[in-house]
Protein backbone atom coordinates (compact mmCIF):
# COMPACT_ATOMS: atom_id res chain seq x y z
CA UNK A 1 0.00 0.00 0.00
CA UNK A 2 2.81 2.32 0.85
CA UNK A 3 4.42 1.82 -2.67
CA UNK A 4 1.48 2.78 -4.62
CA UNK A 5 1.11 5.90 -2.17
CA UNK A 6 4.42 6.67 -3.04
CA UNK A 7 3.66 6.74 -7.00
CA UNK A 8 1.08 8.49 -6.49
CA UNK A 9 2.38 11.34 -4.61
CA UNK A 10 5.12 11.54 -6.92
CA UNK A 11 2.98 11.79 -9.74
CA UNK A 12 0.74 14.59 -8.01
CA UNK A 13 4.50 16.37 -7.48
CA UNK A 14 5.61 16.21 -11.04
CA UNK A 15 2.48 17.64 -12.28
CA UNK A 16 3.03 20.42 -9.87
CA UNK A 17 -0.15 19.48 -8.13
CA UNK A 18 0.82 18.24 -5.17
CA UNK A 19 0.14 20.61 -1.80
CA UNK A 20 2.84 21.32 0.79
CA UNK A 21 1.06 18.17 3.09
CA UNK A 22 1.61 15.59 0.33
CA UNK A 23 4.87 16.71 -0.60
CA UNK A 24 5.83 16.05 2.85
CA UNK A 25 4.14 12.46 3.56
CA UNK A 26 6.26 11.72 -0.10
CA UNK A 27 9.49 12.68 1.69
CA UNK A 28 8.31 10.70 4.80
CA UNK A 29 7.90 7.94 2.47
CA UNK A 30 10.50 7.65 0.61
CA UNK A 31 12.89 8.00 4.04
CA UNK A 32 10.56 4.96 4.89
CA UNK A 33 11.42 2.77 1.35
CA UNK A 34 15.32 3.94 0.70
CA UNK A 35 15.02 1.07 -1.87
CA UNK A 36 12.52 3.44 -3.93
CA UNK A 37 15.14 6.59 -4.33
CA UNK A 38 16.59 5.36 -6.93
CA UNK A 39 13.50 4.70 -9.38
CA UNK A 40 11.88 7.55 -7.71
CA UNK A 41 14.98 9.85 -9.09
CA UNK A 42 14.82 7.84 -12.35
CA UNK A 43 11.35 9.00 -13.42
CA UNK A 44 11.96 12.53 -12.12
CA UNK A 45 15.10 12.60 -14.92
CA UNK A 46 12.41 11.24 -17.84
CA UNK A 47 9.81 14.21 -16.43
CA UNK A 48 12.69 16.48 -16.75
CA UNK A 49 13.78 15.54 -20.40
CA UNK A 50 10.08 15.54 -21.71
CA UNK A 51 8.94 18.56 -20.32
CA UNK A 52 7.31 19.87 -23.31
CA UNK A 53 4.70 17.08 -23.66
CA UNK A 54 2.10 19.76 -22.20
CA UNK A 55 -1.38 18.65 -23.07
CA UNK A 56 -3.06 15.58 -22.95
CA UNK A 57 -2.11 14.48 -26.23
CA UNK A 58 1.15 14.54 -26.20
CA UNK A 59 1.33 12.95 -22.99
CA UNK A 60 -0.18 9.83 -23.92
CA UNK A 61 2.16 9.65 -26.90
CA UNK A 62 4.98 10.14 -24.40
CA UNK A 63 3.68 7.03 -21.74
CA UNK A 64 2.46 5.01 -25.46
CA UNK A 65 6.42 5.42 -26.37
CA UNK A 66 7.73 4.70 -22.56
CA UNK A 67 5.28 1.60 -22.24
CA UNK A 68 6.77 0.27 -26.03
CA UNK A 69 10.08 0.65 -24.57
CA UNK A 70 9.42 -1.15 -21.29
CA UNK A 71 8.00 -3.91 -23.86
CA UNK A 72 10.49 -4.17 -25.93
CA UNK A 73 13.62 -4.41 -23.13
CA UNK A 74 11.00 -7.54 -21.36
CA UNK A 75 10.21 -4.86 -18.26
CA UNK A 76 7.27 -6.43 -16.31
CA UNK A 77 4.40 -3.72 -16.32
CA UNK A 78 1.18 -6.22 -16.11
CA UNK A 79 -1.36 -3.91 -18.72
CA UNK A 80 -0.56 -2.59 -21.94
CA UNK A 81 -1.24 1.20 -22.27
CA UNK A 82 -4.58 0.84 -23.61
CA UNK A 83 -5.60 -1.14 -20.47
CA UNK A 84 -3.81 1.33 -18.35
CA UNK A 85 -5.46 3.89 -20.27
CA UNK A 86 -8.72 2.53 -19.41
CA UNK A 87 -8.46 3.01 -15.99
CA UNK A 88 -6.33 6.05 -15.71
CA UNK A 89 -9.57 8.36 -17.62
CA UNK A 90 -11.96 6.94 -15.13
CA UNK A 91 -12.60 10.73 -13.46
CA UNK A 92 -14.72 13.68 -13.42
CA UNK A 93 -14.20 15.98 -16.54
CA UNK A 94 -13.13 18.67 -14.06
CA UNK A 95 -9.95 16.41 -13.11
CA UNK A 96 -9.27 14.96 -16.32
CA UNK A 97 -6.99 17.54 -17.54
CA UNK A 98 -3.96 16.93 -15.16
CA UNK A 99 -4.94 13.53 -13.81
CA UNK A 100 -2.99 11.85 -17.13
CA UNK A 101 0.53 13.37 -16.44
CA UNK A 102 0.71 11.80 -12.55
CA UNK A 103 -1.47 8.64 -13.26
CA UNK A 104 1.07 7.75 -16.07
CA UNK A 105 4.09 8.31 -13.97
CA UNK A 106 2.81 6.71 -11.20
CA UNK A 107 2.21 3.49 -13.63
CA UNK A 108 5.33 3.28 -14.95
CA UNK A 109 7.64 4.20 -12.19
CA UNK A 110 6.37 1.03 -10.23
CA UNK A 111 8.47 -1.17 -12.74
CA UNK A 112 10.83 1.22 -13.37
CA UNK A 113 14.48 1.08 -12.54
CA UNK A 114 16.85 1.68 -16.48
CA UNK A 115 13.99 3.41 -18.01
CA UNK A 116 15.78 6.81 -17.34
CA UNK A 117 18.78 5.58 -18.71
CA UNK A 118 17.32 4.49 -22.34
CA UNK A 119 14.00 6.37 -22.71
CA UNK A 120 15.76 9.68 -23.81
CA UNK A 121 14.61 12.07 -26.37
CA UNK A 122 16.96 12.04 -29.22
CA UNK A 123 19.43 14.92 -29.12
CA UNK A 124 19.29 15.57 -25.23
CA UNK A 125 21.90 14.40 -22.66
CA UNK A 126 20.66 12.07 -19.76
CA UNK A 127 21.40 13.91 -16.98
CA UNK A 128 23.42 11.98 -13.83
CA UNK A 129 21.52 9.91 -11.46
CA UNK A 130 20.92 12.51 -8.28
CA UNK A 131 21.26 8.99 -5.92
CA UNK A 132 23.71 6.67 -6.10
CA UNK A 133 22.88 4.07 -3.46
CA UNK A 134 20.39 0.94 -3.72
CA UNK A 135 18.87 -0.31 -0.39
CA UNK A 136 17.35 -3.94 0.43
CA UNK A 137 15.97 -4.16 4.08
CA UNK A 138 15.95 -7.14 5.47
CA UNK A 139 12.96 -10.00 4.45
CA UNK A 140 13.72 -8.65 0.76
CA UNK A 141 15.28 -8.49 -2.02
CA UNK A 142 15.70 -6.56 -5.69
CA UNK A 143 16.89 -6.28 -8.87
CA UNK A 144 19.10 -3.22 -10.30
CA UNK A 145 20.04 -2.77 -13.62
CA UNK A 146 23.20 -0.39 -14.15
CA UNK A 147 23.78 2.30 -16.32
CA UNK A 148 26.13 -0.19 -18.71
CA UNK A 149 23.92 -2.57 -18.80
CA UNK A 150 25.06 -4.56 -16.05
CA UNK A 151 22.45 -6.37 -13.62
CA UNK A 152 22.63 -6.71 -9.98
CA UNK A 153 20.12 -8.82 -7.29
CA UNK A 154 20.55 -7.50 -4.08
CA UNK A 155 19.72 -10.12 -1.15
CA UNK A 156 18.11 -9.17 1.90
CA UNK A 157 20.07 -6.46 4.01
CA UNK A 158 22.19 -5.27 1.53
CA UNK A 159 23.45 -1.79 -0.14
CA UNK A 160 25.03 -1.17 -3.33
CA UNK A 161 26.57 2.84 -3.89
CA UNK A 162 27.97 3.90 -6.67
CA UNK A 163 29.94 7.01 -7.89
CA UNK A 164 27.28 9.20 -10.43
CA UNK A 165 29.64 9.24 -13.23
CA UNK A 166 29.47 5.25 -13.32
CA UNK A 167 30.07 3.96 -16.83
CA UNK A 168 31.76 7.14 -17.57
CA UNK A 169 35.41 6.86 -17.08
CA UNK A 170 35.14 3.29 -14.35
CA UNK A 171 32.77 0.94 -13.18
CA UNK A 172 33.66 0.91 -9.63
CA UNK A 173 30.98 -0.16 -7.16
CA UNK A 174 30.83 -0.86 -3.07
CA UNK A 175 28.86 -3.74 -1.76
CA UNK A 176 27.72 -4.24 2.06
CA UNK A 177 25.99 -7.47 1.90
CA UNK A 178 25.30 -9.90 -0.92
CA UNK A 179 24.69 -9.52 -4.03
CA UNK A 180 24.74 -11.60 -7.72
CA UNK A 181 26.47 -9.91 -10.82
CA UNK A 182 25.58 -10.34 -14.76
CA UNK A 183 28.43 -7.85 -15.77
CA UNK A 184 28.27 -6.17 -19.12
CA UNK A 185 31.55 -6.84 -21.30
CA UNK A 186 33.72 -3.84 -21.17
CA UNK A 187 37.24 -4.40 -21.92
CA UNK A 188 38.70 -0.17 -21.32
CA UNK A 189 36.52 -0.24 -17.75
CA UNK A 190 36.80 -3.11 -15.32
CA UNK A 191 34.59 -3.71 -13.37
CA UNK A 192 35.32 -3.56 -9.67
CA UNK A 193 33.41 -4.49 -6.12
CA UNK A 194 34.79 -3.15 -3.20
CA UNK A 195 34.16 -4.87 0.14
CA UNK A 196 35.56 -4.58 3.49
CA UNK A 197 38.47 -7.33 2.99
CA UNK A 198 38.77 -7.52 -0.21
CA UNK A 199 38.53 -6.40 -4.20
CA UNK A 200 36.96 -8.37 -7.15
CA UNK A 201 38.11 -7.29 -9.99
CA UNK A 202 35.81 -8.74 -13.14
CA UNK A 203 35.48 -7.42 -16.94
CA UNK A 204 32.38 -9.50 -17.79
CA UNK A 205 31.31 -12.26 -16.26
CA UNK A 206 28.45 -13.80 -13.50
CA UNK A 207 29.23 -14.43 -10.23
CA UNK A 208 28.06 -13.79 -6.59
CA UNK A 209 29.47 -11.79 -3.65
CA UNK A 210 28.83 -11.93 0.12
CA UNK A 211 30.10 -9.85 2.07
CA UNK A 212 27.96 -9.16 5.27
CA UNK A 213 29.04 -6.59 8.51
CA UNK A 214 29.55 -8.91 11.58
CA UNK A 215 29.89 -12.17 9.56
CA UNK A 216 33.20 -13.48 9.85
CA UNK A 217 33.47 -14.65 6.02
CA UNK A 218 33.87 -13.13 2.86
CA UNK A 219 33.62 -14.96 -0.47
CA UNK A 220 33.24 -14.82 -4.02
CA UNK A 221 31.61 -17.25 -5.78
CA UNK A 222 32.43 -17.68 -9.94
CA UNK A 223 29.67 -18.93 -12.11
CA UNK A 224 31.01 -18.14 -15.43
CA UNK A 225 33.82 -16.00 -16.60
CA UNK A 226 36.95 -15.03 -14.65
CA UNK A 227 37.41 -12.29 -11.74
CA UNK A 228 40.45 -11.84 -9.98
CA UNK A 229 40.61 -11.10 -6.33
CA UNK A 230 42.32 -8.63 -3.74
CA UNK A 231 42.37 -8.65 -0.26
CA UNK A 232 43.21 -4.90 0.80
CA UNK A 233 45.91 -5.46 3.60
CA UNK A 234 47.87 -7.73 0.35
CA UNK A 235 47.33 -5.15 -2.61
CA UNK A 236 50.20 -7.56 -3.95
CA UNK A 237 48.90 -10.65 -4.17
CA UNK A 238 46.68 -11.62 -7.30
CA UNK A 239 43.87 -14.57 -7.28
CA UNK A 240 42.48 -15.49 -10.46
CA UNK A 241 39.20 -17.97 -10.37
CA UNK A 242 38.00 -20.17 -12.67
CA UNK A 243 34.29 -20.83 -13.02
CA UNK A 244 33.16 -23.43 -10.12
CA UNK A 245 35.55 -22.13 -7.57
CA UNK A 246 35.26 -19.54 -4.82
CA UNK A 247 37.77 -16.91 -2.81
CA UNK A 248 36.59 -17.18 0.77
CA UNK A 249 38.41 -14.83 3.41
CA UNK A 250 38.07 -15.33 7.05
CA UNK A 251 38.78 -13.22 10.15
CA UNK A 252 40.56 -16.14 11.54
CA UNK A 253 43.89 -14.72 12.16
CA UNK A 254 47.22 -16.41 11.08
CA UNK A 255 50.62 -15.36 13.16
CA UNK A 256 53.41 -15.10 10.54
CA UNK A 257 56.71 -15.86 11.65
CA UNK A 258 58.97 -13.00 13.24
CA UNK A 259 56.37 -10.83 12.61
CA UNK A 260 53.52 -9.17 14.94
CA UNK A 261 50.89 -8.65 11.84
CA UNK A 262 48.13 -10.78 12.12
CA UNK A 263 46.17 -11.49 8.38
CA UNK A 264 43.14 -12.57 7.62
CA UNK A 265 42.92 -16.33 5.98
CA UNK A 266 42.17 -16.48 2.13
CA UNK A 267 41.60 -19.79 0.33
CA UNK A 268 40.14 -20.98 -2.77
CA UNK A 269 37.59 -23.55 -2.38
CA UNK A 270 35.19 -25.32 -5.15
CA UNK A 271 31.30 -24.51 -5.31
CA UNK A 272 28.67 -26.57 -3.13
CA UNK A 273 26.37 -28.49 -4.75
CA UNK A 274 23.54 -29.09 -2.23
CA UNK A 275 21.40 -31.33 -4.82
CA UNK A 276 23.46 -33.95 -6.94
CA UNK A 277 23.56 -34.42 -10.02
CA UNK A 278 22.32 -30.75 -10.77
CA UNK A 279 23.58 -27.03 -11.17
CA UNK A 280 21.98 -26.78 -7.53
CA UNK A 281 24.49 -24.29 -5.98
CA UNK A 282 24.60 -23.27 -2.66
CA UNK A 283 26.55 -20.24 -2.96
CA UNK A 284 23.90 -19.10 -5.33
CA UNK A 285 20.43 -20.59 -3.98
CA UNK A 286 18.94 -17.66 -2.30
CA UNK A 287 18.17 -16.44 -6.27
CA UNK A 288 15.54 -19.07 -6.04
CA UNK A 289 14.38 -18.54 -3.31
CA UNK A 290 15.85 -21.21 -1.37
CA UNK A 291 18.04 -20.58 1.71
CA UNK A 292 20.10 -23.48 2.20
CA UNK A 293 22.36 -24.16 5.12
CA UNK A 294 25.02 -26.81 5.89
CA UNK A 295 26.16 -28.07 9.23
CA UNK A 296 26.18 -24.32 10.32
CA UNK A 297 25.69 -23.19 13.58
CA UNK A 298 22.54 -22.01 15.31
CA UNK A 299 23.90 -18.37 15.80
CA UNK A 300 24.81 -18.32 12.37
CA UNK A 301 22.12 -19.69 10.83
CA UNK A 302 19.89 -16.90 12.76
CA UNK A 303 22.02 -14.42 11.30
CA UNK A 304 20.56 -15.54 7.83
CA UNK A 305 16.87 -16.23 8.93
CA UNK A 306 16.53 -12.26 10.61
CA UNK A 307 17.80 -11.28 6.79
CA UNK A 308 15.30 -13.91 5.79
CA UNK A 309 12.26 -13.44 7.18
CA UNK A 310 12.82 -9.98 8.60
CA UNK A 311 12.72 -10.53 12.26
CA UNK A 312 15.07 -10.22 15.55
CA UNK A 313 16.11 -13.68 16.68
CA UNK A 314 18.39 -13.93 20.38
CA UNK A 315 19.27 -16.09 22.60
CA UNK A 316 18.38 -16.41 26.08
CA UNK A 317 20.97 -19.62 26.77
CA UNK A 318 24.69 -19.35 25.14
CA UNK A 319 24.65 -23.13 24.57
CA UNK A 320 22.25 -22.86 22.00
CA UNK A 321 24.13 -20.58 19.97
CA UNK A 322 26.25 -23.71 19.31
CA UNK A 323 23.41 -25.91 17.78
CA UNK A 324 24.22 -27.31 14.40
CA UNK A 325 21.93 -27.54 11.24
CA UNK A 326 21.61 -29.05 7.24
CA UNK A 327 18.59 -28.24 5.28
CA UNK A 328 16.94 -26.00 3.17
CA UNK A 329 14.23 -23.32 3.90
CA UNK A 330 12.55 -22.49 0.71
CA UNK A 331 8.23 -21.35 1.00
CA UNK A 332 8.55 -22.01 4.80
CA UNK A 333 7.20 -19.20 7.06
CA UNK A 334 9.43 -18.55 9.79
CA UNK A 335 6.87 -20.84 12.61
CA UNK A 336 7.48 -23.41 9.83
CA UNK A 337 11.01 -23.10 10.02
CA UNK A 338 11.41 -23.19 13.76
CA UNK A 339 9.41 -26.11 13.71
CA UNK A 340 11.71 -28.00 11.14
CA UNK A 341 14.92 -27.08 13.22
CA UNK A 342 12.92 -28.39 15.95
CA UNK A 343 12.68 -31.93 14.71
CA UNK A 344 16.52 -31.72 15.15
CA UNK A 345 17.32 -30.30 17.90
CA UNK A 346 15.77 -29.63 21.47
CA UNK A 347 14.94 -26.17 22.07
CA UNK A 348 11.75 -23.92 22.35
CA UNK A 349 11.20 -20.48 21.22
CA UNK A 350 8.57 -17.91 21.43
CA UNK A 351 7.27 -15.16 19.39
CA UNK A 352 6.38 -11.60 20.03
CA UNK A 353 5.75 -9.59 16.54
CA UNK A 354 8.83 -9.70 14.55
CA UNK A 355 10.89 -10.31 17.93
CA UNK A 356 11.75 -14.31 18.51
CA UNK A 357 13.51 -15.75 22.00
CA UNK A 358 15.30 -18.92 21.31
CA UNK A 359 15.13 -20.34 24.66
CA UNK A 360 15.52 -24.42 26.44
Amino acid sequence: MNHKRIWELMGRKLAGEASAEELQELDSLLRAHPDLHFPVEAIADIWKTDSGANDRAAGEDAHRRLISRMQEKGIDIGLSFEEQQTGIFQLEAQERKSWWRYAAAAVVAGGLITAAWWWRPVGKPASPLALSEVVTKNGSRTAVHLPDGSQVWLNAGSKLTYNKDFGNGNRDITLTGEAFFEVAKNAEYPFVIHTTRMDVKVLGTRFNVRAYPGEKVTEAALIQGSIEASLHNRPGERIILRPAEKIVVTEEKIQEENTKNNEPVMEVRHLTYYEENTDAIVETSWLENKLVFRDESFISLAARMERWYGVTIRFSDPQLEQLRFTGVFAQETIQQALKALQMTAVFNYSIHGTDIIINQ
